[in-house]
């Protein structure tokens, strides 16, 4: 396991030093963001001093730390969670869950899909289930619920990526960074799986010179072609966990030809 992913770090001073060490901020910045001395904060990195709730908070919003690990970082000194933790199919997210829908609805024929912090696909539009049923077959989206592994997989999307490896290495680095802001431990493990069928050990030269100002998937499978890009989104000011994690991405058209795709296939 690679040092700046937490593996088992249970004490508030544990969790304290982990975090301003992956965010690479010294005991007295933090000191100084959050209104402490130095001398306090590492008191209670070394398990001396116990922090007050109102303490933990304020280095957990200096540090940026995900919902949920604010929880966990509030309950390892002994307090309440201070943010929820609804299940996304609960009562409580049915408000969210419409919103999202409309989204998803709005954006046909374009392919459109709502996944949790581990990539797994929570909804999908009709965009998304014609694309991967043209390429992949009717059974793609019910083998393989997570977008990376439906993407990734031999039987998946994967041999129909044009210039794959660059793909690849731009989504497992992308994938990277995430493990290291969220440390979610279904993340790691998603980094992990796909890390070791990696297709080759050097990047591509991606010539963004001449490239469009995002990075495209091309599919393309007989004279099928389909050339998309994406954009993600995420819920503004969110005071639940489980919102927090939740990732809208969009997939564009590239060019007129995808495009009028779309619009017949719809």
């Amino acid at each position: 396991m690679h040092p700046m992913v937490r593996q088992k770090s249970e004490s508030t001073g544990e969790l304290l030093r982990f975090w301003r060490q992956l965010h690479r901020i010294s005991q007295m910045d933090l000191a100084l963001d959050v209104g402490v001395s130095s001398k306090h904060l590492s008191f209670v990195e070394t398990g001396r001093s116990q922090p007050s709730r109102k303490l933990i908070l304020k280095i957990a919003q200096a540090l940026k730390l995900p919902l949920r690990h604010r929880n966990a970082f509030l309950k390892s000194a002994g307090y309440a969670s201070e943010f929820g933790e609804e299940p996304f199919d609960g009562p409580r997210m049915q408000v969210v869950r419409q919103a999202l829908g409309r989204m998803l609805e709005k954006h046909e024929p374009y392919p459109a899909f709502v996944v949790d912090t581990g990539y797994r696909i929570l909804m999908a539009n009709g965009g998304l289930v014609r694309l991967v049923q043209r390429f992949v077959g009717q059974t793609a989206l019910q083998k393989y619920d997570n977008v990376f592994r439906l993407l990734f997989a031999q039987d998946g999307l994967r041999p129909y990526v044009q210039e794959w490896p660059a793909v690849e290495h731009f989504l497992l680095a992308r994938l990277w960074e995430e493990v290291l802001a969220t440390q979610n431990s279904g993340l790691i493990a998603l980094y992990q799986e796909l890390s070791r069928s990696r297709s080759g050990a050097a990047p591509l030269d991606l010539r963004l010179d001449a490239a469009p100002p995002v990075l495209s998937l091309t599919l393309a499978k007989d004279s099928l072609k389909a050339a998309l890009f994406s954009t993600i989104a995420t819920l503004g000011t969110p005071l639940d966990a489980t919102a927090q994690e939740l990732r809208i991405e969009l997939l564009f058209p590239l060019d007129e030809a995808t495009k009028h795709l779309f619009q017949r296939e719809a």
